[in-house]
């Protein structure tokens, strides 16, 4: 079979830096890397690839059996190296084998199969799709979704070109967010997402709003890391992380034991949820209070006696990034938790949209 390869080799006075969070960020995104001589080893569904860092040089080389796969594989690379070390304003491109543009090989398109109105503030879309396998993983919850007009019988997609870049149809960019994927079930070609009906202008959720049956959106990823095996748990979230909350609560063997800490604004947005009967599910209504203001996050674990065994502990944190950064502070200094039994995300915060964050870079959603 034939495989396609290219090389890149970046300057990067400061990649010291920001080595050891490229990695990390490359592994919370479907990659498993491996140390390998004095680089690292990157293997993914697209092809495999391979980080190897110099004095003030990082030399990147991929090679896939696909053409989308091989485009795909370029632009997550470069994506995610250019989002963490956004302050140096790096230069990357390809040289190597060309294939022109093409579809990313992870593209599926979803149809909107039902609406259910959760509680006031989350409403539920059940997608229908095919080929959704490569989203049914318990330890990549998370997706990119690309919202198509109201009404749009002839969808067109954005393609990847020989250097990663996205090439929009017609420079149109289509509106995007990421998004907790709820719940899967790849045989019967149903899959969940939950939607915060919040009163921003984002596009996520002016679309959840207005859907209905036929309404076709398309599906990238997945990406971010969900649980790992442990005897008990800490997860603690907003809106934003309940519905990673609940599918990592549904999905933990029964003898699980641990707390579960949920902000949500008041008693009727809180969900029945099916946890393990030792998993302790703790609602806190901040009221009148507006999203990602009060503390009652950070208050509420600080109560939480956790077992003396850090061994046998998984946290996982998906909230605004105030209380996100107040949490993983308080776990890995004053608990001890390890960065390795703990995952935790900023999924949103306060004052700055997607495109804020993005253009910020990693600095702006880290601790």
């Amino acid at each position: 079979m034939p495989r396609f390869k290219a090389e890149a080799e970046i300057a990067f006075a400061n990649l010291d830096r920001y080595l050891d969070t490229i990695i990390a960020s490359l592994s919370a995104h479907n990659m498993t890397l491996r140390a390998e001589g004095d680089g690292h080893l990157v293997e993914t569904d697209f092809g495999r690839a391979r980080l190897m860092p110099g004095q003030g040089v990082l030399r990147l080389a991929v090679e896939a059996s696909d053409p989308a796969a091989f485009n795909r594989l370029k632009h997550d690379l470069t994506g995610l190296i250019d989002f963490v070390a956004r302050p140096e304003h790096l230069q990357i491109g390809w040289t190597g084998d060309a294939v022109g543009s093409a579809l990313p090989q992870d593209l599926r398109v979803l149809t909107v199969h039902s609406v259910t109105q959760l509680t006031p503030r989350m409403r539920r879309i059940t997608f229908a799709g095919q080929d959704l396998g490569r989203y049914a993983v318990p330890d990549q919850i998370h997706c990119r979704l690309l919202f198509q007009a109201k009404g749009v019988t002839t969808p067109r997609w954005p393609e990847l070109d020989d250097h990663g870049r996205i090439l929009w149809p017609g420079n149109d960019v289509l509106p995007s967010r990421i998004f907790t994927i709820r719940r899967i079930d790849a045989a019967a070609g149903r899959l969940d997402i939950d939607f915060v009906l919040h009163d921003g202008a984002g596009p996520g959720a002016a679309w959840a709003r207005d859907a209905a049956p036929g309404d076709v959106v398309g599906i990238l990823g997945p990406a971010a890391n969900g649980p790992k095996p442990a005897g008990w748990y800490l997860l603690a979230g907003d809106e934003t992380g309940l519905p990673g909350i609940a599918r990592i609560l549904e999905d933990l063997p029964a003898e699980a034991g641990g707390v579960a800490l949920i902000e949500v604004a008041d008693a009727a947005e809180e969900q029945v949820i099916a946890a393990p009967p030792g998993v302790q599910i703790r609602w806190l209504r901040r009221g009148a209070a507006a999203p990602g203001t009060t503390s009652l996050l950070i208050d509420a674990l600080r109560q939480v006696a956790v077992p003396a065994d850090h061994g046998d502990i998984f946290a996982w944190i998906g909230a605004e990034y105030s209380a996100f950064r107040a949490m993983r502070g308080f776990l890995k200094t004053e608990v001890g938790i390890s960065a390795d039994r703990m995952i935790a995300f900023s999924h949103w915060r306060r004052g700055m949209s997607e495109a804020d964050i993005v253009a910020a870079g990693i600095a702006s959603v880290s601790a």
